[in-house]
């Protein structure tokens, strides 16, 4: 049985995926010239399903495909030629057919996701991946209608230059391309990134469109400052846990995270460790503290050397800045303290049989605030 007006190799076919009602082969036996011959196919496609695909003239043995096909649901076709007599008796070995259908670029690149978020530090250099999209082309990657290219249309904001970013066209690799990252003045980029097929080809080849959100990540690049070079505040004599005086910074770094949190010390001036300086959690302020009772007879003020950091060490080449120290003056306010008897209990010893209204100690009693000159009754 012989094969005639085909593409390709013996029993095989390719045609384009929409055709329909296709001439696609025909089929003829050696014997037709001398007995009535009948043609049949067989296989997935014609008996099986889908059923139908394919039909066959059985008096011709012309083949034709008579419903649409799609590449992207079936690729290839096995089917079965049978040629027979009037009687239904095989005249002929069934021929094998493999029909290839051929790939046609209706499809566009489908990225995974519309929308693609990540990050970057601050400060990176050229050359930093920061993530990659990718997209899908249904059509045959082996051909150009699923090689698929990529490119950045658009970045928002344009700072410090437009083009901050750059994409792997093959890979989708987005990476930084210039020098300038700053989180405190860009802390997001929106880029607008385009998936091509046909190689990228912008006349004949099919995009999609999807959007990257790049986070500018905070480091450690701006060291607390103090607003003002001198403090003060007041405390009263044998005060414990109260705030004495309050201490304001600024940092420009993402606030709530160890960048910004603002770490307190007291590096002279309290010899005693009267104060301690916690960190208020949601403005950052110092809040100095007295933890151990002052005497105003003793101390009248309190000159503190306050220091200021971060949690977080400060990023490498960023130096501490000028204003990181800050004085403190504290003042201590006199309360009226009770008289106070040095011995006290006393012992007094007298002999027996002392007359009345004898004297036989004195008890003086003290004043602790030596500088209001109270009297004592």
């Amino acid at each position: 049985m012989a094969i005639r007006d085909y593409t390709g190799s013996r029993g095989t076919s390719t045609m384009p995926i929409t055709s329909k009602h296709y001439y696609l082969v025909m089929i003829r036996s050696d014997k037709d010239r001398s007995i009535n011959i009948r043609y049949s196919i067989t296989g997935v496609g014609a008996d099986q399903p889908p059923n139908e695909v394919f039909s066959i003239d059985p008096e011709k043995g012309k083949m034709y495909v008579t419903k649409p096909l799609d590449r992207e649901e079936r690729s290839s076709y096995h089917l079965r030629a049978h040629a027979v007599d009037m009687n239904g008796n095989q005249v002929e070995q069934p021929v094998d057919l493999y029909i290839f259908v051929i790939d046609m670029n209706d499809n566009r690149p489908e990225f995974k996701n519309q929308v693609y978020n990540g990050s970057v530090m601050e400060g990176s250099k050229p050359g930093t991946t920061v993530m990659t999209v990718t997209a899908h082309d249904a059509d045959d990657i082996t051909t150009s209608n699923g090689m698929v290219y990529y490119r950045i249309l658009q970045q928002t904001p344009h700072s410090p230059i437009p083009n901050m970013f750059t994409i792997n066209r093959e890979t989708g690799d987005i990476v930084t391309v210039a020098a300038g990252l700053d989180r405190e003045r860009v802390s997001q980029y929106t880029v607008i990134v385009e998936a091509t097929d046909m190689e990228g080809n912008l006349n004949f080849g099919l995009s999609s469109t999807a959007t990257a959100i790049i986070s500018i990540t905070d480091v450690n690049d701006n060291p607390p400052e103090f607003t003002q070079s001198t403090f003060s505040g007041e405390v009263l004599e044998n005060s414990v846990n109260v705030v004495v005086a309050n201490l304001t910074v600024m940092d420009k770094d993402e606030p709530r995270t160890p960048n910004w949190n603002a770490v307190y010390r007291i590096v002279s001036g309290d010899n005693g460790r009267h104060f301690t300086i916690r960190t208020n959690p949601e403005t950052n302020d110092g809040m100095v503290t007295v933890v151990k009772p002052v005497d105003f007879e003793m101390n009248r003020a309190f000159m503190l050397t306050v220091v200021v950091s971060n949690q977080a060490p400060l990023a490498e080449g960023v130096q501490a800045s000028l204003q990181y120290t800050a004085g403190v003056t504290i003042s201590v306010k006199d309360v009226n303290e009770a008289p106070v008897f040095p011995d006290n209990p006393k012992m007094v010893r007298f002999e027996e049989g002392v007359p009345a209204g004898t004297i036989i100690t004195t008890f003086a009693a003290k004043d602790p605030d030596t500088f209001m000159q109270q009297s004592i009754r």
